[in-house]
């Protein structure tokens, strides 16, 4: 993939900088023992209604400089999604702070400021802050199959013009004249985000890491003097990351803007990051300061912890006992710092690429499965599919080995029983695929596909396959589902509108859909309740899904919602499009072992490590929703290997556009529990 240089206006102000660069200057943000809440404490809110207001990052200090020498680049590091975010708000001057007066911001009021653009004097616009929690709703909350349409009505309009933030129909010539950015800044922006050849397409057209690099220029054209990127990283695969945060650097660098990252512990902290601050579920910074120092305090409590757990383990004759939840976080943190190199940690344990055939994944699957697979009929079939607009070739453009014979197009089957990971490059062709499978591609009329055995359009004696009855059969979880989800429903209806046409329509419910609802939210109630409490027992009192709203939740249970709307009912295929993408990590690796083992098993973080364990409800035979039965079958897409079900095996890794076919293979267990696994779907053998 052909790399460019750095920005051109990111270059020219670097080299301004350098020669005004000064060793001391006003901070960008200060904060002074502030502790902050989502709203006032003295509120007088009470009630089960009352949404939890616990104080955040409590008698906090940090100044994030304007300038230094050398320069200091930060992330917020949280395996909490609602709390790297509530960090990132809070320097922008969200949220409240308490005392007022211990947040401030020097350089906004410096006179440098009021000369250079007297609008920037203002937190909330010079700090600009970049979210990646729902893609496609910036671009109008285009569904499937109004990306594929010639003609998309109010997100018809190109890149170039969404860039702009002209989207509008007819606009002034004030809007125009005060919004648009120079050509050559403009143009240069595109390029070093790889955008050159979709300036003039629709952006509906663009994929998720497309539209991600799309917001990323739109910001930068803005010219804050900070750049807030939330989790910039969910949803890319690892070259097109690597190169945003190149790109990143080089701003940084020069100051245009200063760049404030949120990232996730199994996120790729970039080596160009020099601080970070570490923060608890609780909404507690434990450390922050030069990432060597932060890393060394991570590494000390990891180690301490795994010591402290591999003396439990001997004492018990190898039975673990269940870890505190603060133990268990920063166990997990640390062990996604020492797998990706972060720091060695002194200790036994590597269970990331253990290979030991008696330790299970964390959904329950062993390290190396040799089971036969029950197949049954075929549920999705492509034969030679390639899907072209105009001259522009997206999926298929390529030859397969068919029966010994070079044939055109995408060849696949998906039959019952099979569980499959879809993998490849950000704009390699996966959400098009997936939009053929749910028949929301206006093309699958005419391609050479078959799902449940039968074409769309209809033939001699065989009647088509309307959309209605491909739907009712499956299961669908993805960023465009959530993009356009009605935020208005209540939990409980969001769960019931797995068995209606549409989400705003009327459920077909009968006593095991409504008894399969309420397993799930006794199931999943401290994800799902926002006013359920740290420590409180769960109980079956489930009334409080049916008054909380879909829109109330955090992203991260949002995403649980759409997980379980998408397998409740066992469908003929689940399909899971990066639904586990910004989940937290415990919370992805309960909905993991939901996935594969229903109510049958649950999880407990031991001393001993990640345990499946059978559930109360197994031992009682009192299993309402089971996991994944052999007559569905599965299609998992993802970049991230943690959100990789353990029973996947089949695999295909889609090619980027003129490089080549697609590659097939299957694993010989679940991916998590072998790294040779991941490095073969991305061809990094020896790696």
């Amino acid at each position: 993939m052909r790399r460019t240089p750095a920005l051109f206006f990111a270059a020219s102000r670097c080299a301004r900088l350098h020669s005004t660069r000064r060793l001391h200057s006003e901070p960008v943000v200060r904060i002074t023992n502030g502790t902050f809440y989502q709203e006032h404490p003295e509120s007088t809110r009470s009630g089960q209604d009352a949404s939890p207001n616990p104080p955040l990052f409590p008698n906090l200090s940090l100044d994030l400089p304007s300038f230094a020498t050398p320069n200091q680049h930060w992330a917020i590091l949280s395996p909490s999604s609602d709390i790297r975010t509530a960090f990132l708000q809070i320097l922008r001057g969200q949220l409240i702070c308490l005392p007022p007066t211990a947040r401030s911001h020097p350089y906004l009021l410096s006179d440098e400021i009021n000369a250079k653009n007297p609008k920037l004097r203002f937190p909330e616009r010079a700090i600009e802050y970049v979210g990646f929690d729902v893609e496609r709703r910036a671009f109008g909350g285009a569904y499937l199959s109004a990306r594929y349409e010639s003609r998309v009505e109010e997100t018809d309009f190109t890149l170039a013009r969404y860039l702009t933030g002209i989207v509008g129909l007819n606009p002034g010539e004030d809007l125009i004249r005060e919004r648009m950015p120079e050509e050559k800044v403009m143009r240069k922006v595109v390029e070093d985000l790889e955008l050159e050849r979709f300036f003039d397409k629709p952006v509906s057209m663009l994929s998720n890491g497309q539209s991600r690099r799309a917001r990323i220029g739109k910001a930068l054209l803005t010219k804050p003097e900070v750049l807030c990127l939330d989790a910039p990283f969910i949803g890319l695969d690892p070259f097109v990351s690597q190169h945003i945060s190149q790109v990143l650097h080089r701003l940084a660098e020069a100051n245009a803007p200063r760049i404030v990252l949120s990232l996730r512990p199994q996120d790729v902290i970039p080596e160009w990051i020099t601080h970070v601050v570490y923060a608890g579920e609780d909404g507690r910074v434990q450390t922050l300061g030069p990432k060597e120092d932060v890393f060394r305090y991570l590494k000390k409590e990891y180690e301490d912890i795994e010591r402290s757990a591999e003396r439990s383990v001997v004492a018990r004759a190898g039975k673990g006992h269940e870890l505190d939840p603060r133990f268990v976080e920063l166990r997990e943190v640390g062990r996604h710092l020492s797998e990706r190199g972060d720091f060695e940690a002194n200790s036994t344990e590597n269970q990331g690429s253990t290979t030991d055939s008696s330790t299970l994944s964390r959904d329950g699957y062993e390290a190396y499965d040799n089971t036969p697979a029950n197949i049954g009929d075929p549920i999705v079939e492509m034969e030679g599919i390639r899907i072209k607009y105009g001259n522009n070739s997206v999926l298929g453009d390529w030859q397969q080995s068919i029966d010994k014979t070079q044939k055109d197009g995408l060849w696949w089957t998906v039959r019952r029983g099979e569980r499959w990971g879809i993998f490849g490059p950000n704009g390699s062709g996966k959400t098009t695929l997936i939009s053929l499978v749910t028949s929301d591609h206006p093309q699958t009329y005419s391609a050479p596909v078959k799902i449940f055995q039968r074409s769309r359009l209809p033939s001699p004696g065989v009647p088509g396959i309307t959309i209605f009855d491909i739907q009712s059969r499956m299961g669908h979880a993805s960023p465009e589902v959530h993009a356009i989800f009605p935020k208005h429903l209540s939990i409980r209806r969001t769960l019931e509108s797995s068995w209606s046409d549409t989400p705003i329509t009327k459920p077909r419910l009968n006593a095991n859909a409504s008894s399969r609802v309420d397993a799930c939210l006794h199931w999943f109630e401290t994800e799902l309740n926002p006013h359920h409490k740290d420590g409180d027992a769960t109980s079956n009192d489930v009334n409080w899904a049916s008054h909380t709203l879909f829109g109330e939740l955090s992203f991260s249970a949002q995403r649980v919602a759409l997980f379980l709307r998408a397998t409740i009912r066992n469908p003929d295929i689940v399909i899971l499009d990066e639904a586990f993408s910004g989940m937290d990590d415990l919370v992805r690796d309960k909905c993991l072992l939901f996935l594969s083992r229903g109510e049958g098993m649950t999880l407990l973080y031991t001393d001993a490590g990640p345990k499946p364990m059978k559930s109360e409800a197994a031992t009682m035979e009192q299993v309402v929703v089971p996991g994944l039965q052999g007559h569905q079958a599965l299609l998992c897409v993802s970049h991230n290997k943690q959100e990789v079900p353990g029973c996947v095996r089949e695999w295909v890794c889609l090619p980027e556009s003129g490089t080549g076919g697609p590659r097939f293979g299957r694993f010989d267990g679940p991916v998590e529990l072998g790294t040779r696994r991941w490095n073969e779907v991305w061809g990094w053998p020896g790696r």
